[in-house]
């Protein structure tokens, strides 16, 4: 049988909470379990906070590797298209019967203007503060 008093003072006696299947609470039973409870769901509260820190940060981390990711591939693209549109040039000069060394000289300076003029902008312009460390 269970027994909750809830009344101040009491209207069940403490001893009947001895008897034989006999469960007996009284309001300062419920609220040492209330007081359990809420400091089992604020322990929770912080476990809780330090799992979405930790998760936020994992996935800040693969957000900005993503990004960074599509720029390389971006960046061989346009890399590839340069060489090849240099390539074919310096072949054509070649072909036409140019002086060789002069024509890989200028197939060499153009050629790392070329790969480098695009990071170097990049790197003249402010950062850009649209992704943050959590």
């Amino acid at each position: 049988m269970l027994l909750v008093d809830i009344a101040v003072p009491r209207d069940v006696e403490p001893e009947v909470g001895k008897l034989a299947n006999a469960y007996l609470y009284s309001v300062d039973d419920l609220q040492s379990i209330i007081s359990h409870n809420l400091a089992q769901r604020k322990a929770a509260a912080v476990e809780a906070e330090t799992i979405v820190a930790q998760e936020t940060s994992e996935f800040m981390a693969w957000l900005r590797a993503q990004s960074a990711s599509e720029t390389i591939r971006e960046y061989r693209s346009q890399a590839e298209q340069v060489r090849d549109e240099l390539t074919a040039k310096a072949l054509a000069a070649l072909e036409q019967g140019g002086d060789a060394q002069a024509i890989m000289q200028d197939l060499a300076w153009k050629l790392t203007n070329r790969l480098i003029h695009a990071p170097t902008k990049s790197l003249h312009r402010p950062p850009v503060t649209g992704i943050t460390n959590a």
